[in-house]
Formats: structure tokens, sequence, C-alpha cells
């Protein structure tokens, strides 16, 4: 059985979509044989699975009815399972929690976007999956830390070390169905996805 990792955040332009292919193409790249899950209305994920080709990685076409089982089939097939959610308390988010072994919340560093990871903090706590909040598109010049961590709480304890800065790449990547580390190998976003990577699969390992 694969990997299930759910991404999910209520609040927009956390990075969610973005930071979820920038991994599966990295996994993809690395010989493990991957499944997208686009759950989100906006089906952005879609839309840069469609701009590639990639005999690696599959995009999986689910509906909110059968979520549930086309994570547990795609899993049986695949290494990783990724599932773009979005972050709106539902039965959706729920079940797409409740199959995963790992939920990440992109969180950019600021007390809103805090806020807006509670309720996938919450959903996980209560099905009892694990969670880890990635700092997302961060500033090179960081201020006001202390209040985002203060306004998640408990849940500080859950950020990853690695974080994502505000990188241009990310961006320009996603436009033509690409990611950072495959337009710009050596650059510093490049680096940043290859320390994510190993430290999810260190997680996953643990688990």
């Amino acid at each position: 059985m694969g990997h299930v990792i759910t991404f999910a955040q209520q609040k927009g332009g956390a990075g969610k979509t973005t930071t979820l292919a920038n991994l599966a193409a990295a996994w993809a790249a690395a010989g493990r044989r991957v499944a997208l899950i686009d759950l989100d209305p906006q089906k952005s994920l879609t839309r840069w699975a469609g701009l590639r080709e990639d005999p690696a990685m599959d995009l999986i076409d689910s509906r909110d009815y059968r979520a549930g089982p086309d994570i547990r089939a795609a899993s049986r097939s695949h290494d990783r399972v990724l599932v773009d959610c979005p972050g709106a308390a539902s039965t959706l988010l729920d079940s797409a929690i409740r199959e995963s072994g790992l939920v990440i919340v992109p969180c950019q560093p600021s007390v809103m976007d805090a806020w807006a990871s509670a309720r996938v903090l919450e959903a996980a706590a209560r099905l009892g999956t694990p969670v880890r909040i990635l700092l997302n598109r961060v500033p090179p010049r960081l201020g006001g830390l202390e209040e985002v961590l203060d306004a998640l709480g408990p849940a500080r304890d859950r950020i990853l070390a690695p974080s994502l800065g505000n990188r241009v790449a990310f961006s320009q990547a996603m436009i033509t169905g690409r990611t950072a580390p495959e337009i710009a190998r050596r650059s510093t976003a490049a680096t940043e996805i290859a320390t994510l990577l190993a430290e999810i699969d260190g997680i996953l390992a643990a688990a």
C-alpha cells in the first residue's frame, strides 16, 4: 500500500497546489509511482497535470461522493497518493483525512493564515491522522513570527523544519506544467523542495 498525503488549507494563496505539484514531480523523478487526486473545485492541479506528460504520475478523476474509494484504490497501485483538498469543514475534508497517513497544511507566515489552518488541524486531530504545518511563501525578511506561532497555539509543535520561500520559480513553473526544480535545477527553490521531500519521507518511514 502506498502512502496517502492530503494537502489542505481553508485560506487561498497558501501555495497548497504548488507545493503538492512540486513534491509529486520530485517523487516521480525519484522513481515513485505517484497518483494525483484533485478534490479542490478550482481544479488547478488538474490544469497543471494536463500541461505535462509524466508516465510515473497519474491524475485520478474523482468526485466528492467517491473520494474515499478512489483514494483507497489509488493507494493499492501507487507509492504516493497526493490529495489536493479544500480546507473548509466538510464531509469531503473528513473523507480525505480519514484515508490519509499524513496531512500537510501549507500556511503563509501570517496570523490570518494561522487562524485559517484551525479547521484542518481540528479535523486531523479528531480523526487521529498525523498532521504537519508547512510554512510557505516565507519572505526573505520575516517579522512577526512569534505572533504567528501564538496564533497556531499547541499546533506550533507540528511545524515542519523545512520551509519554502516566496520564490518566483514556483509560480513561473506552474504556468507551463513544470516545477521549480525542473526549470531551475540549481536554484534555492529546488534545494528547498529536495529538503522538504526528504523530511516528509522520513516522517512516512517512521509511521
